[in-house]
C-alpha cells in the first residue's frame, strides 16, 4: 500500500514539474511575441522561432498549442516576406497536428500563399476546396469560396479587401500592404485592359503607391500609360497632374512638365485643379524657387523631431537642379551650401562633402566658401575618417584663409588629427598648467 501511495506521489511530482516547465516556456514565448510586436529585432524574431520549435519538440503531445505555434511561425515568416517556410510551418501543423482548433485558417492561409504568393494554382485549389468541404462555416470559407469566383470580381474583391487593411490605426500606410495592393492593381490592369474605368484608376492608385515607395521613375510609367490608354477617362486628369510634378520635381524633365501643364489646361479648362496646372506654366527659375520654399517648409514636420528624409532628398535636387541651371544666379551658391547643410543633417555625409567642395571650387568668391571647406574637411575627419583627405583640406584651408575665424579651429584640428579623445583632452590640461 506504501509503494502505491509513493508512486502516486512521484507521478504527481512528475507532472507538476512538467506543468511548471511548460508553464515557464509559455510565459518566455508570451514574454517574445511581445518583444517581437512591439519592437522586432533581427534576434528576437529567430529566438521566437526557436522558442516555438523547442515547444514543440519538448511537449509533442500537446497539439492544441502545437498547431497554433505552427500557425504563429509561418505569421513571422510571412511577415518577412519568406512565402516558402511560411507554407512550410502550416503545412507541418496541418500534418502534425489535424485537431487543434487553428487548423481550418491553416488551410485558408496556405491556400492565399500558393494562390498570391508563390503561383501554385493547384494547391491553393486543393486547399481552399479541403476547407469549403469540411469547414463550411469557418470565418475564412468566403476567403476560400472566392478563389472559384471569375478572376475579375475575384481581383476586384481581394482588392477592396487590402485597400481596407492599407492603413494602420494611426494612418501611415503599411509597405507591406502597399506592395501587395500594387501588385493587385498592376494584374488587374493587364488581364483585364478593356475594362477602362478600373483598369485606369487601379493604374492611378498604383502610381500613387509607387510615389509613396519612393521608386518615381515607376510611378511615372503607371501616369503615362493611362494618358497612352485611357485618356478620356476620369482618372487621366490626376495622372496628367501627378505626372507632372513627378517630372518637375524628381526626375529633371521640366519642359515635358511645362508641356502636361499646357496640355492640362487645353483639355481641363474647366477642371477644379487647372490653376494647379498653371504653376508648370511659370518660369523655370520661379517654379524652382516657389519648390524650393515649400520644401523648405516641410523638412521638419509638426509631429516629428526628426528631419524628413523624403523632403530632404527632393529639396536637395532642386538646390543641385538649380545650381545646374542657373549657375550665375546669386541663389545657386547659396543652394549648394543649404544643400551641404541638408545632406548632412539627413546623414548622408558623402553627398553632403560632395556638395560643399562642389560649392568652394565653383564659387570661391562666396561669402560661405570657407565655411563650407571646413564643413567637408570637419566631415570627413570626423564622420567618414578618412584622415588623409581631412588632412588635405585643412591644409587648403589654411595656406587659402590664415586669418579667417575659424583658422584656429582648423590649426586645432590639424594637430589633434587621429589622436584619441582623452590624449587630446590630456594635452590640453597639461598646456593649462604650464601656463
Amino acid at each position: 500500500m506504501k509503494i502505491k501511495i509513493l508512486l502516486l506521489l512521484l507521478v504527481a511530482t512528475i507532472l507538476v514539474a512538467c506543468d511548471s516547465e511548460k508553464s515557464d516556456l509559455k510565459q518566455q514565448i508570451s514574454d517574445l511575441e511581445t518583444e517581437v510586436e512591439t519592437q522586432a529585432t533581427a534576434q528576437s524574431v529567430t529566438n521566437l522561432f526557436n522558442k516555438y520549435d523547442e515547444y514543440v519538440k519538448t511537449f509533442a503531445d500537446d497539439g492544441e498549442m502545437n498547431g497554433r505555434y505552427m500557425y504563429r511561425s509561418a505569421g513571422l515568416a510571412y511577415r518577412a516576406g519568406n512565402y516558402a517556410k511560411t507554407a512550410e510551418y502550416l503545412e507541418r501543423g496541418i500534418k502534425d497536428f489535424p485537431n487543434s482548433s487553428i487548423t481550418p485558417s491553416s488551410h485558408v492561409l496556405l491556400g492565399t500563399v500558393y494562390e498570391e504568393n508563390l503561383n501554385n494554382m493547384d494547391k491553393a485549389k486543393t486547399s481552399f476546396q479541403h476547407v469549403l468541404d469540411n469547414y463550411p462555416n469557418h470565418e475564412g470559407a468566403d476567403r476560400a469560396a472566392l478563389f472559384f469566383k471569375p478572376a475579375d470580381e475575384k481581383l476586384q474583391t481581394l482588392i477592396a479587401q487590402k485597400e481596407a487593411i492599407l492603413k494602420d490605426e494611426n494612418g501611415n500606410i503599411k509597405p507591406r500592404i502597399a506592395a501587395d495592393l500594387y501588385q493587385k492593381y498592376t494584374a488587374y490592369s493587364e488581364q483585364f485592359p478593356d475594362d477602362k474605368t478600373r483598369s485606369s484608376d487601379y493604374l492611378l492608385k498604383g502610381g500613387e503607391m509607387l510615389s509613396f515607395m519612393n521608386n518615381p521613375a515607376a510611378a511615372a510609367k503607371s501616369f503615362e500609360q493611362i494618358l497612352a490608354s485611357y485618356p478620356e477617362s476620369k482618372a487621366a486628369p490626376s495622372a496628367t497632374l501627378q505626372l507632372a510634378g513627378l517630372y518637375d520635381d524628381q526626375l529633371n524633365r521640366s519642359i515635358e512638365a511645362q508641356e502636361l501643364g499646357q496640355a492640362f489646361v487645353n483639355t481641363f479648362p474647366n477642371h477644379p485643379d487647372v490653376e494647379k496646372a498653371k504653376y508648370y506654366l511659370k518660369p523655370e527659375k520661379e517654379r524652382l524657387n516657389t519648390r524650393i520654399t515649400e520644401l523648405e517648409g516641410q523638412l521638419y514636420p509638426e509631429s516629428a523631431s526628426k528631419i524628413d528624409p523624403v523632403a530632404a532628398g527632393k529639396l536637395i535636387r532642386k538646390y543641385e537642379t538649380y545650381a545646374k541651371k542657373f549657375p550665375k544666379n546669386d541663389n545657386a551658391a547659396l543652394y549648394l551650401y543649404k544643400a551641404g547643410e541638408v545632406a548632412r543633417s539627413s546623414g548622408d555625409m558623402r553627398r553632403s562633402v560632395s556638395l560643399l567642395e562642389q560649392l568652394y571650387d565653383g564659387y570661391r568668391n562666396y561669402e560661405k566658401a570657407p565655411q563650407a571647406l571646413f564643413l567637408a574637411g570637419f566631415i570627413y575627419e570626423n564622420d567618414l575618417k578618412n584622415l588623409d583627405k581631412a588632412k588635405e583640406i585643412y591644409n587648403k584651408f589654411m595656406q587659402k584663409y590664415p586669418n579667417h575665424e575659424l583658422a584656429a579651429s582648423v590649426k586645432f584640428s590639424l594637430e589633434n588629427l587621429g589622436k584619441p579623445a582623452d590624449e587630446i583632452i590630456k594635452s590640453f590640461e597639461g598646456k593649462k598648467e604650464d601656463s
